[in-house]
Order: structure tokens, then sequence, then C-alpha cells
């Protein structure tokens, strides 16, 4: 990466953690046993799927770019939140 690109992608990291903290666990339960493409700045999911390999051509058919995108396995069951302090279990 070259290094005037380097805040870009700072900013957008800084963003993607701070939407993806507080992502709906609703939705993320939606996609139990999936495979997830967050947009880039983690404010939502661009596709899903069962194999990681099919969401390279989903992520472009949804007008993104799958090099920008950030993967993510959503697990098949048990605790999605603890409820008691909001963190992931």
């Amino acid at each position: 990466m070259p290094i005037d690109d380097m805040p870009k992608y700072l900013e957008t990291r800084r963003k993607f953690l701070a939407n993806r903290a507080v992502f709906p666990v609703e939705e993320l339960e939606k996609h139990a046993g999936k495979w997830v493409a967050f947009s880039p700045d983690g404010s939502r999911i661009v596709a899903s799927a069962r194999h990681p390999e099919q969401l390279e051509t989903l992520v472009k058919v949804a007008g993104e770019d799958p090099l920008e995108c950030v993967i993510e396995g959503m697990p098949d069951d048990g605790p999605w939140l603890d409820v008691t302090d909001g963190s992931a279990a």
C-alpha cells in the first residue's frame, strides 16, 4: 500500500471497528453458519454465503470491491451476545 493511502485506510478501519462493534446481533443471527462480507466501513453486510469462496462473486455483483470488504465467519449456534455486559461470547 502506498504511504499516501495510509490515512484513508486507517480512517476506514476506524469506521469499520466502530460500526462492527454496534452491528445488530439480530442481523448477524440471520447469517448463522455463513461467511459474510461487510462493507468497508462495517455499516452493512454486502453478501453472505456458506462457503467463503463464493463471496468474491457475490460482492462484485453487489457493486463492491472484494478487496475492500471485510470477511467474517458467523457461528452456527451458541450465545451471540453476553447480555450482562454486551460483549461477544
